[in-house]
Formats: C-alpha cells, sequence, structure tokens
C-alpha cells in the first residue's frame, strides 16, 4: 500500500514537472529562425524606407532642376532682337539726344511687356550709362542724365567690350550694387551683355539687360513644396544662392562667407566630381543636379554662362527616426512571435510527453489532409485559369493531338470543345501550313524551350468555316507522368492588324497633304522656333528644303515687325483659339534674299506632351504692294 502510494506520487511528479530539455529543442531552433528573420525584415524594411526616401529626394531635385531650367532662355533671345533694332542702332551711332530718346522708348517698351528684368542700360565706350531705364513696380522709368553712372571699372563691360559682334556675357547671379554699394534690401541679379559696334566697325558701348533673378529664385523655391525646408540653390562655387537660412546666403558678397564647400567639404568634393547624383555621408543624405539654363543651340557665341546646383540634404538626425521607426515595428512583431511561439512550445512539449505517438498520427492525418486539400485547390485553379481565360488555350500531346481546349479557343476558331479533342493540330491551320507543321512541331518536341512565334513572320488560323485570320502562338512545354505535353496561348489579331494598317494609311494621306498643300504650312513651338515647314512655306521665302529647322520665327518677319510680333506670339499662346489674319491687316514677310512678299494668315493651336505648338497657313498675298524694305 505504501509503495503503491510512492510510485502514483512519483508518476504526478514525473507528469508535473515542465520538460524544459524538450521545450529548448522546440523552441530554440524557431527562435533563431524568429530572430534572424527579424533581422532580415527589419534590412528591408529600413532599405525599403530609405530606397523611398531616395526616390522623394531625387523627385525633389528634379523639380528644382525643371523649374529653372531654360531660366535665360527667353532673356537671351530678346537681347538679340533688341541690339538688331535699326532704332537702337541709329542711336548707338549718332548719340544724339532725339536718338537716345527713341532707344528710351524701346528700352521703355520692352520692360513694359516683359516684367522680368529690373533694368536697361546702354554703357558708351568709356564705361559711362547713356541711357538706363528702371523698373518700377512694373513699369518704366527713366533716369536722369545726372543721376547715371560710370561703371567702366564694372566686370560685366569690361568682359562685354572684349566680346565680338553677336557675342553676348552672361553674368553670374549676383547681388546689385549701386554706387559701389550692395544695394539693401537685396537684389539678386543676372546681366547679359552685348556689345555695340559703329558702322565703321569700331566699339560704341555695350547693351545690357539686368534680369531680376528674384522671380527665377523664388518660382525655385515654389517648386520645391515639401523639400523647402532642406533644398538649396548653389553656384558653381559652392556659395548659397538659396538656403532655408537665409543669413548663409550670398558669402562670396557679404562678410560672414558662408559656404557649402566651406561648411561641409566631403559633400562638397562628392558634389563637384559629378553633374548629379546621391551620396550618404555620415551627416546625411545628399542629392544634387546640376542646372545649365540654356539650350545647346542658345549657348552659341554667348560667354560666361553661369551653371547652378540644386542640392537637397537630409541631416543623419532627420533620417534617424525613420530607421527607429521601422526597427521598432518589425521589433514588435519578432517579441510577439516569440511570445506566441514560446506558449506554443510549452503547450506542445507538455502535449508530447506521454503522447508522441498519438500527436504523430494526428499529425500525418492532418498533413496528408491539407494536401489533399492543396492538390483539390490547385486542380480547381487549374480549370478556372483555363476555362476563365479570354485568350485561346490549348495542350497537345507529343504527337500533335490536341488534348485539352478552352472554351475562348473554341470560340475563336468557331468550334465546339468536343469537336476538337484528339484532333491533330493541323486543323486549326491553313491548308497551305499544315504539310511543313507536323515538321516543325516534332523539331520543337526533340528541343523544347518556351518561345513566343510569329516574329517576323505573319501567323494565320483557320476557322471552321475555313475563313483565315491573323493570330499570335506563344509555346511552353510541360510534363506530366513522364511524357511531354505542349500549351499554346493564341491570340486573334485581326483587328489589331486591320488598325495598324489604318493608322499608316491615315499618316501616308497626312504626309502627302503636308507634302503637296500649294499654301505654305508651317508649325512654331512655344519659343517661336520653327518645328516644320512645308516645300511651299520654303519655296514661297526662297529657303532650301529642311534649312527653316529650329530657327527663329521672326526671322520671316521684317525688322521694324520682330519685337512686337513676339509679344503678340506671347499673347496668343496664352489665349489660343483658331483665327484668320490679315483680312483688313497688311502682313508682310522677308524673303532669304532681302525681299518683301505680302502675305495672308491663319493660326491655330495644339498641344503636345505638355506644350503648345502654333500652326500657320500662309498664302502669298499678290494683289497687294509689298512693304519697303
Amino acid at each position: 500500500m505504501f509503495n503503491s502510494n510512492h510510485d502514483d506520487a512519483a508518476d504526478v511528479a514525473v507528469a508535473n514537472k515542465f520538460p524544459f530539455r524538450l521545450f529548448l529543442l522546440l523552441f530554440t531552433p524557431v527562435a533563431l529562425l524568429i530572430l534572424a528573420g527579424g533581422w532580415y525584415v527589419g534590412k528591408e524594411r529600413v532599405n525599403e524606407e530609405m530606397s523611398m526616401l531616395q526616390t522623394v529626394e531625387i523627385g525633389n531635385v528634379v523639380m528644382g532642376v525643371r523649374r529653372l531650367d531654360d531660366e535665360l532662355h527667353l532673356p537671351l533671345r530678346q537681347l538679340r532682337i533688341l541690339a538688331s533694332e535699326a532704332d537702337l542702332a541709329r542711336a548707338v551711332e549718332s548719340g544724339s539726344a532725339s536718338d537716345l530718346q527713341a532707344m528710351q522708348a524701346i528700352f521703355a517698351n520692352l520692360i513694359t511687356y516683359t516684367n522680368s528684368y529690373e533694368k536697361i542700360r546702354w554703357l558708351d565706350a568709356s564705361g559711362l550709362e547713356r541711357v538706363r531705364i528702371n523698373n518700377v513696380e512694373g513699369k518704366p522709368q527713366s533716369v536722369a542724365e545726372a543721376d547715371l553712372q560710370p561703371l567702366a571699372d564694372s566686370y560685366y563691360f569690361k568682359q562685354g567690350m572684349t566680346l565680338k559682334p553677336g557675342e553676348v556675357f552672361i553674368s553670374p547671379m549676383d547681388l546689385n550694387i549701386e554706387r559701389g554699394q550692395i544695394e539693401s534690401p537685396y537684389k539678386p541679379m543676372l546681366r547679359l551683355v552685348m556689345p555695340m559696334f559703329a558702322a565703321d566697325g569700331n566699339r560704341r558701348g555695350v547693351l545690357v539687360l539686368n534680369v531680376d533673378a528674384r522671380k527665377i529664385l523664388n518660382n525655385f523655391t515654389d517648386s520645391l513644396m515639401e523639400a523647402r525646408d532642406h533644398a538649396m540653390l548653389l553656384n558653381s562655387e559652392g556659395y548659397w544662392l538659396k538656403n532655408p537660412d537665409s543669413n548663409l546666403e550670398w558669402g562670396f558678397m557679404l562678410p560672414h562667407k558662408a559656404s557649402l564647400s566651406a561648411s561641409f567639404p566631403e559633400a562638397w568634393k562628392a558634389i563637384s566630381e559629378i553633374p548629379s547624383g546621391q551620396v550618404e555621408l555620415a551627416d546625411g543624405l545628399w542629392t544634387w543636379s546640376t542646372v545649365y539654363p540654356l539650350k545647346v543651340d542658345d549657348s552659341r557665341d554667348a560667354k560666361g554662362i553661369p551653371t547652378w546646383l540644386v542640392v537637397t540634404h537630409l541631416s543623419s538626425e532627420q533620417m534617424t527616426p525613420l530607421r527607429q521607426s521601422a526597427w521598432r515595428s518589425v521589433g514588435i512583431y519578432v517579441i510577439s512571435l516569440l511570445v506566441l511561439y514560446g506558449v506554443i512550445a510549452a503547450w506542445l512539449a507538455r502535449a508530447v510527453v506521454g503522447r508522441a505517438a498519438a500527436v504523430a498520427n494526428v499529425a500525418k492525418a492532418k498533413a496528408e489532409a491539407e494536401a489533399a486539400k492543396a492538390v483539390h485547390q490547385a486542380q480547381e485553379r487549374f480549370r478556372l485559369v483555363v476555362e476563365a481565360n479570354t485568350n485561346g488555350l490549348l495542350a497537345a500531346d507529343k504527337n500533335g493531338r490536341i488534348v485539352l481546349v478552352n472554351p475562348a479557343l473554341a470560340n475563336m476558331f468557331g468550334y465546339a470543345r468536343e469537336e476538337l479533342l484528339g484532333q491533330p493540330l493541323e486543323i486549326l491551320l491553313p491548308e497551305s501550313a499544315a504539310p511543313m507543321h507536323a515538321q516543325h512541331f516534332a523539331t520543337f518536341i526533340r528541343n523544347p524551350v518556351s518561345r513566343p512565334m510569329g516574329s517576323g513572320r505573319e501567323l494565320y488560323g483557320r476557322h471552321k468555316n475555313g475563313s483565315q485570320f491573323s493570330i499570335e502562338i506563344s509555346l511552353s512545354p510541360f510534363y506530366e507522368n513522364g511524357e511531354i505535353f505542349v500549351d499554346a496561348f493564341v491570340a486573334d489579331i485581326s483587328e489589331r492588324k486591320r488598325s495598324e494598317l489604318l493608322h499608316r494609311r491615315i499618316e501616308a494621306r497626312l504626309q502627302l497633304m503636308m507634302q503637296t498643300n500649294p499654301n505654305g504650312l508651317l508649325v512654331v513651338d512655344d519659343h517661336g522656333a520653327i518645328e516644320m515647314a512645308n516645300p511651299a512655306l520654303e519655296r514661297m521665302f526662297g529657303y532650301a528644303p529642311g534649312e527653316l529647322f529650329n530657327r527663329s520665327l521672326e526671322q520671316l518677319l521684317p525688322k521694324e515687325s520682330r519685337v512686337r510680333h513676339a509679344e503678340l506670339r506671347q499673347h496668343y499662346l496664352a489665349n489660343p483659339s483658331i483665327r484668320s489674319m490679315g483680312a483688313g491687316l497688311d502682313l508682310f514677310g522677308i524673303r532669304k534674299d532681302g525681299s518683301t512678299i505680302a502675305v495672308e494668315v491663319s493660326l491655330a493651336s495644339f498641344e503636345e506632351e505638355g506644350r503648345r505648338y502654333v500652326q500657320a497657313t500662309v498664302i502669298e498675298a499678290s494683289n497687294r504692294k509689298p512693304a519697303a524694305t
């Protein structure tokens, strides 16, 4: 009796004792896998967050660069048009009071219609301002003769006096200086300088166009949106032109001498080596790209063209919370999984003691049931894929006999599914292709590789009613019970072929209409450059085929109309419509040989890839007397 009670107590003690060793055997490997998986997922999560952040920063820089692209395009073109004005050339030649008043009127007119200029000046050969028009709150204001300044020592005057005819010097962006002092409040400025020559070839000073760079910098800031707190604009020397901390700007002109090259030498070394890029350093993530504010064509004969750098800097302190957040979320999942699996492992360890065989049988039965369910689900999914596929699908055995057909293929060829099962593949092919197909199929069976068919040649299927239609086929081999089968996906492309043929015919007709139209036709982009001119227009103005491409539209107009026409063109682009010009107006063009012709013009506009283009139809008005040239 005593021994029996002792044995029962021993059995109870053994049963109640926690199987720690078994628990460790169950828990440790999975815990290590969970920890390793958590570390991997955490790293991937951090990399994903950083990759997204890097992409956003690149997008911010691209937005800034796009906003600054071609900022000097219009000022450069208007300066060249301005320099070609006959009244301006006469004023430079004579220097008389009446001619200088005419020059003032030209300058004032440009400021009135283009509010981007701070001032327009003519400096004579001694460096003295002879004519100066200031932009005062959008209105032109002439500077009295007593207030005109001697600027012979200014760098832009010295540079301008070394230029050849037609060349333009573009100054760096800096702060405006009046009478030897930096103007306050600060006025960022860009200067375009062009030399002026007398008829005898002697230099008669320079024409200076002061571009108000405040608008350029404000446009840049507006484009940054959410990156304004860490984006900046620099010149090529590494000085800030725009910075979230305005106290660091203009270091090359102000006593503080602050620059990115001095404050962040490692980052500046990376930025100065390549035009654009992204690098993560100890002090954070740097992203940058270089801005070239002139198109390549516009940079011809331009000297000293400035380049700027759009840079964003996310400090390491700003990126640390992002990394911590990623690790924190993964850590919570890892701890939750460890706790959950610890509970499961403890339960399993207790359950295994004394019931190993039962658990094994249950696990085996469960695995077999899940496997059977998985097989059934896979078969059902396969059936649904085959039945629901909108493309034709069939399977053929190694002898080329059809063993499976989906409804889409049967409908495509006009058969019931039962009619095709067991039939040779050649039943679906034109009679002319059937003899060779058996050889091609046998070759494919000997070397079964997934591949598309039809590339480079036309493939046709044969309908049950005998009609033929265009198809595309892709083949894929598979094995079942050691036997090879071939999947074929078939698409009816006859409608696409008809659409492609119609498109080609329409394009050919449009091209023929352009080439044979007796009226002059041309297309101009939103900068006034000629994108296309038909033969009739080229003959009308005396140019060789293709000679007008990318030239300014104003080249076809009398000189006295060009500035006004450029303004009218900008107004039309802002309010495009289909309208006829010439009725009630005397319109004239200039041929290549300099002769004048009377013309009538009708306009229409269209958009392509986000840009506005103008189409003009030009008719020579032979019944109207041309203007004197």
